[in-house]
């Protein structure tokens, strides 16, 4: 297999693999405390375990094949070379940090963590603020992406703005104040901060997928 087809398998795949674990694992609530929310998914331990790894295989798919293709996007006479330079270490270092965030998750769910005294809602609430954390790191890779696909025109200029625009506001959706879960007392700019980080990640998603439809398309 050609290394851009796979980059685009990855990318694709990936993400595809991704939004089935959506409906694959437990949902818990999101107005609930953490150790209610922990309980929530040991009460269901092999389907959260099972939807644990998928995502985490899903991301970790995602985030490689987004390194490989900055990686391949560098040299000196690349315009943008060192945006995709960069880019590629904040996808290698986003994807350590989910793969950090998923491991600590799925700890819970095996009996020896509780029964040697591990605090299953501490935990889960550590892999859930170091999973959201993420997202600042992703958020960044692909603004960076798509400026230097815009740069370099390899795969079309479109893609490269809509790319960085993607990044861009899942970027000041972190930076703005957080959104109630609840919604009952959400300012309006908690409610723009939701909508923006919400906008960029959906962006990230479709984007991801059409850079590795395109990335596929080219290496046949």
């Amino acid at each position: 297999m050609g290394s851009k087809m796979l980059t685009g398998s990855l990318m694709l795949g990936g993400m595809i693999l991704g939004i089935i674990m959506v409906f694959v694992e437990p949902s818990v609530s999101e107005t609930d405390n953490y150790a209610v929310s922990a309980q929530q998914l040991m009460d269901n331990s092999t389907q959260a375990h099972l939807g644990a790894i998928g995502t985490m295989a899903a991301m970790l798919a995602v985030l490689i094949g987004t390194a490989y293709l900055a990686r391949s996007m560098q040299g000196a006479d690349k315009p943008g070379s060192e945006l995709a330079g960069l880019a590629s270490v904040l996808a290698f270092i986003s994807a350590t940090v989910l793969a950090v965030s998923g491991v600590l998750q799925d700890s819970i769910l095996s009996s020896p963590f509780t029964d040697r005294g591990g605090d299953a809602g501490t935990s889960f609430a550590i892999s859930e603020g170091i999973g959201n954390g993420a997202f600042g790191f992703i958020g960044v890779t692909i603004l960076l992406l798509g400026i230097a696909i815009f740069r370099q025109k390899n795969l079309n200029q479109i893609v490269g703005v809509i790319t960085g625009l993607s990044g861009a506001l899942l970027i000041l959706g972190m930076v703005l104040p957080a959104v109630d879960p609840t919604l009952y007392s959400t300012s309006t700019i908690e409610a723009i901060g939701g909508i923006t980080w919400f906008i960029g990640f959906l962006g990230w998603v479709l984007m991801t997928m059409v850079i590795g439809g395109i990335t596929i398309k080219q290496a046949r």
